[in-house]
């Protein structure tokens, strides 16, 4: 039997209702796959009162008493954190980070096979005194990976970041050969074995207006990208650089397995258009398998039960679907 683990999220946005609701849609469906759910007590309890678990649970706070359970869902309760719906807070920090290193721990003792992670707030991460910049840097770090790539998954556009929180100025003195072709095998191989995908094609868009109009608005196409992308090993795979405003208006995406941008909004921004909140958030090049939605905390609507859980589901999908393919391998080694 496979277990894929949930987290919580941010405990004063909609992770915990999408969480529940997800869980009440996917438990049915999975017989051979039990889930946990990884959340503080005291916020189990009153997501209840928002969103009815219509799933059959074991609760319990020791995970290593889990073995024998049957339950289709297990519900690892933490500790208790305060709960203010519709801010970040130290305390939502807390209870979000404590999820997700609950989490890992669960992967990394094989307990469990893949990871969805409900949205987290940077604000709160760093009010509770977290320096990752994010969730992908968190599973990286604690995998012990220095190069792995964030990737965002739909039937519609596939996307992967070069660089991803930081600075825009930023970007273009991180861009070096190395790294970036080192971040092309991990697409590549990510496309071929966690997909399935075989002879995956992939788009490069260019740093600068026009991709560089040849050197004359700026050089990085020509001095980086362009020598990675003409080596031979990746004929037939890579192509680009593209003027990234013309190939989305001419949908250009249509033709390739991923686009690989080099900044976050510059294909986030589409992504989330075209995909409509039904986007999946992939870290791309680690051991473990986590993905998440492709949306953020949504305080603004948290604890009113109308949250929309469908990006937490695909989430799920992918993760099976990763899991599966991994496991195909594995075989066949």
């Amino acid at each position: 039997m496979s277990r894929i683990v949930f987290t919580c999220g941010d405990i004063n946005g909609i992770g915990p209702e999408i969480a529940v609701k997800a869980l009440n849609k996917i438990s049915s469906k999975s017989k051979k796959t039990q889930l946990i759910l990884v959340i503080p007590e005291n916020v189990f309890l009153s997501t209840k009162k928002i969103i009815r678990p219509n799933f059959k649970y074991q609760l319990t706070s020791n995970i290593n008493s889990a073995h024998s359970f049957t339950e289709p869902v297990i519900v690892l309760a933490l500790e208790s954190f305060t709960q203010k719906i519709g801010k970040p807070t130290i305390s939502s920090g807390q209870a979000a980070y404590l999820a997700l290193k609950t989490a890992f721990k669960l992967l990394k003792n094989n307990f469990a096979n893949a990871a969805v992670t409900a949205p987290v707030s940077k604000t709160a991460l760093n009010f509770a005194g977290v320096k990752y910049p994010g969730q992908t840097e968190m599973f990286a770090d604690w995998s012990g990976v220095k190069n792995f790539v964030m990737t965002f998954l739909s039937r519609r556009l596939r996307v992967g970041l070069y660089s991803i929180h930081i600075p825009l100025k930023e970007v273009s003195k991180s861009l070096n050969s190395n790294k970036f072709q080192e971040k092309l095998n991990v697409i590549i191989s990510m496309l071929s074995n966690d997909l399935g995908i075989k002879n995956p094609k992939i788009a490069v868009l260019g740093l600068n207006p026009h991709a560089g109009e040849n050197g004359i608005i700026g050089t990085e196409e020509k001095d980086t990208l362009e020598k990675v992308i003409n080596n031979k090993k990746y004929q037939a795979k890579v192509n680009g650089p593209f003027a990234p405003d013309a190939f989305f208006a001419n949908r250009k995406f249509k033709d390739f397995d991923m686009v690989f941008g080099l900044y976050h909004d510059q294909v986030l921004i589409p992504f989330k258009y075209i995909n409509s909140g039904m986007g999946v958030n992939f870290t791309a090049g680690l051991p473990v398998i986590r993905t998440s939605p492709d949306h953020g905390t949504a305080y603004d609507i948290a604890g009113k039960g109308i949250a929309d859980e469908s990006s937490m589901i695909e989430a799920y999908k992918y993760a099976e679907l990763i899991l599966k393919n991994r496991k195909q391998i594995q075989l066949k080694i």
